[in-house]
């Protein structure tokens, strides 16, 4: 064995004692020069663990090219020389989103779904591929989260509540800096040739006699990952031969600038926090610096799941949104909602869900077995005896339940007459829950708000059997 074998070996076994937890892999087999000699390298590896390194490999067949089916072959049967257990999948591309977007989550999803217990994820990106996506991040304007580069190792599956990694061959990725995860319980990603050149790879697979299939599409300088790989880096190498060495600093620099930047939002976040993990205090959030301001609703928003912000959108939350004690904006599947002292982050699915009108006929003689309505995507009603209070029992049962149309008003027991958008805001009922609050109607006279009051006309009077009527809320909390 040739020292440059000997050396690469070492190179990955090193990097696979810092980055993975277990012995057990599943590789992402492409057919590629970097899969191919990763796979080699680990099975050489096998020979010397004595048993306790387990491998398999997985090939996504994309079916987006010609050769799919015999590039599946090929690496069928480089598995079967190696005594490597081998599976292959086909998915099916969507490619109304961006066909190498699609692409990527497709595969990302069988690999998921594929892993065992105790197995970790495999896959082959090297530093020429770290520095593209360095290179196009800043391009595109990233800052110091995206600056980090692709990273060593990773979880599956989530992460602070989603995946914000690129890969090469991704131009719709986003920025990921997370670094080796804590947490035991999920599956992981490693990729042990990260701090690796293509050179080396194509010494190795020189050295040991592999093939490995060649992809047309990544000539294809059309898309900017291969025109920096084929046209860019090549140039900025002529010129600057060292420049892989000075850029993998700046990621690990950019790494610790992040790090910094989540622990400060970390600090940040639990001085803002409320009892909700979906509600801040707006007057703390105000008190902070716009750039800290700007760093604590990432981290926040990230946490609750929230799709990444782009650079406009975050701005527009912290200048425009944030100041204004009355405004919203819709940002993926979230409504934020500025509500006095606080923001509120709801789920804009449940605040789309239609509310429908109830008819409450016969309710009254059934208040001795149940004391609860469910209302259609709207929470509850909870009714009470009470004698002398609330709406008089008699006229309860002739009641239905609607919601508002605009126009309302109701002259509450031992108060003047008002609309109904007077009560409801001197209440300081939050402004996305007055479209929903359930309203008593008797024909068409709003006879009952449900936790504020009932009208003079339809009260209990003293010592006649009355009943009392709550709204149970929804809950519309985007994280409850």
């Amino acid at each position: 064995m040739n020292n440059s074998v000997q050396q690469l070996l070492a190179k990955i076994d090193a990097a696979l004692n810092e980055q993975a937890r277990s012995r057990h892999f599943l590789l992402g087999l492409s057919g590629g020069l970097d899969s191919v000699v990763l796979l080699h390298a680990m099975t050489r590896l096998r020979e010397r663990s004595g048993g306790s390194l387990q491998l398999r490999a997985l090939h996504i067949n994309h079916q987006l090219q010609e050769q799919s089916a015999t590039w599946a072959e090929g690496c069928a049967n480089l598995c079967e020389s190696l005594a490597v257990e081998f599976r292959s999948v086909e998915v099916t591309i969507n490619a109304s989103a961006g066909i190498e977007n699609a692409a990527r989550q497709a595969r990302y999803g069988e690999f998921e779904s594929a892993l065992r217990e105790n197995e970790e994820l495999l896959l082959a990106h090297h530093r020429d591929d770290q520095m593209e996506t360095l290179l196009l991040r800043l391009i595109r304007g990233s800052g110091s989260r995206g600056l980090c580069g692709i990273p060593a190792s990773r979880e599956l599956g989530g992460g602070q509540g989603r995946e914000l990694e690129s890969e090469p061959g991704s131009e719709q990725s986003r920025e990921q800096g997370s670094d080796k995860s804590r947490d035991k319980g999920r599956s992981r990603l490693v990729r042990p040739l990260l701090e690796i050149d293509r050179e080396e790879l194509l010494v190795y697979a020189e050295a040991e006699k592999l093939s490995w299939v060649e992809d047309s599409s990544n000539e294809d300088e059309s898309f900017d990952r291969n025109y920096c790989r084929h046209t860019l880096l090549p140039l900025i190498e002529a010129r600057w031969p060292g420049y892989r060495e000075s850029w993998s600093k700046s990621a690990v620099l950019a790494r610790e600038s992040e790090a910094l930047l989540q622990e400060l939002a970390a600090m940040d976040l639990a001085d803002i926090a409320t009892a909700s993990r979906s509600v801040v205090s707006r007057d703390k959030l105000l008190a902070l610096s716009a750039t800290r301001r700007r760093n604590v609703l990432r981290f926040w928003l990230a946490g609750l799941g929230v799709e990444e912000l782009g650079w406009h959108q975050l701005h527009q939350l912290s200048d425009e949104v944030i100041p204004s004690s009355t405004a919203s904006v819709l940002i993926g599947g979230c409504q934020l909602h500025c509500f006095r002292e606080t923001l509120h982050a709801l789920s804009a699915t449940a605040l789309e869900i239609d509310v429908v009108s109830k008819d409450l006929s016969g309710l009254s003689p059934l208040l001795t077995i149940t004391s609860e309505v469910a209302l259609s995507n709207n929470g509850s009603l909870g009714f009470t005896e009470a004698l002398g209070e609330g709406v008089a029992m008699d006229n309860l049962g002739a009641m239905t339940i609607r919601y508002r149309q605009g126009g309302e008003a109701c002259r509450l027991l031992g108060r003047p007459n008002k609309s109904l958008k007077k009560i409801l805001q001197e209440v300081e009922m939050q402004p996305w829950l007055r479209s929903r609050i359930p309203l008593l109607y008797s024909g068409d006279e709003l006879a009952y708000i449900p936790g504020i009051g009932v009208s003079e006309a339809w009260a209990a009077k003293d010592g006649e059997a009355g009943c009392l009527i709550d709204w149970q809320q929804p809950d519309l909390a985007l994280c409850p």
